[in-house]
């Protein structure tokens, strides 16, 4: 019996600690990455799948996985969309994260990479900054969410493109 459970908390454990979030570092380089590279990439950080859609002539396909997800609801810890052409290999990341920590460990990455912030407003009561680096953009935005209970909540999402994608698409706003 002692062996059983010793066997059973040696699963778990060893299922928590694969299981990662990912650092920025991370996350630009999965931005690098066609589509298989980089669902095999999250998958072995152990994230999950959870929805995709193919891409138009005049949209780009997506991928969304969640990390710690809750298995009774559709909460999860992180969520990443993945954005994808078939016709060229401009690659969009969007993430959105739910604990301080996480945001404030990004935040710190983007400017240790040297990006400055270019730009910052008030757009329907969520705070919106861009910071641009050499060759990368990060849109930051921080929103709040009400639960079931009516209680407020914290959410930090991140826009990751290139400067010619953002400039193409979103410069002149």
């Amino acid at each position: 019996m002692k062996k059983s459970i010793f066997i059973l908390t040696l699963l778990i454990f060893s299922t928590t600690v694969i299981a990662q979030n990912l650092t920025m570092g991370q996350i630009l380089e999965i931005k690098k990455k066609d589509l298989g590279n980089a669902d095999d990439y999250l998958t072995a950080k152990g994230w999950e799948f959870l929805e995709a859609t193919e891409p138009t002539w005049d949209k780009m396909g997506s991928a969304t996985f969640t990390y710690n997800k809750d298995n009774m609801s559709s909460r999860a810890e992180s969520f990443l969309t993945f954005y994808y052409n078939e016709y060229s290999d401009r690659t969009r990341i969007y993430i959105q994260v739910h604990k301080k920590e996480k945001y404030t460990e990004y935040v710190n990455s983007i400017k240790g990479y040297g990006c400055k912030m270019i730009s910052s407003k008030v757009e329907n009561g969520d705070i919106i900054k861009v910071y641009r680096g050499a060759t990368t953009t990060f849109e930051i935005r921080s929103s709040t969410s009400e639960n079931f209970f009516n209680e407020k909540t914290a959410i930090w999402t991140f826009f990751i493109v290139s400067n010619d994608d953002y400039d193409l698409n979103w410069g002149d706003e």
